[in-house]
């Protein structure tokens, strides 16, 4: 076999692995447009949200990008996060502070808008589980179409 023969196979053999970058080794992508179903916390705040009507652009930007209905749940921060680390939600969408101790366990995206608790400010993102870089990808391009201008 020729040496330009022998690059051409390997140029094609890394050009199909590379198809499948950037995995989801828990499919969130695949799943959410198979199943056409985005599961979203949303953090509930106790009182109507200024941020609310940004939360729910972002859910229906995303929907829209996947073809799959959004299935909402509210509830505390905590509990949804942990479902949403034990794959029990694609998404968790709310208010978070720069200290919050989840940053390190889930992939925070762009913020969608800011808020402020007292003294401090929090900003409204979406945050997925680490690892799923296809659909971190995804949510990410929808969450800086709607980022608020710097």
């Amino acid at each position: 076999m020729t040496r330009p023969m022998i690059y051409a196979g390997m140029i094609a053999l890394a050009a199909s692995a590379c198809s499948q970058l950037p995995r989801d080794p828990e499919g969130t992508l695949e799943r959410v447009t198979r199943e056409r179903l985005l599961r979203v916390g949303m953090i509930a705040t106790g009182d109507a949200s200024a941020t609310a009507e940004r939360q729910h652009a972002l859910v229906a930007r995303i929907a829209a990008a996947t073809g799959a209905r959004p299935a909402l749940v509210s509830g505390a921060a905590e509990p949804l996060l942990l479902r949403l680390e034990q794959g029990g939600l694609d998404l968790v969408i709310g208010e978070f502070h720069a200290q919050s101790p989840w940053i390190a366990k889930a992939h925070l995206l762009p913020p969608i808008a800011k808020a402020r608790v007292g003294e401090e400010e929090t900003m409204v993102a979406a945050a997925a589980r680490h690892g799923e870089n296809r659909w971190i990808m995804l949510v990410d391009r929808e969450s800086r179409a709607l980022a608020p201008p710097q």
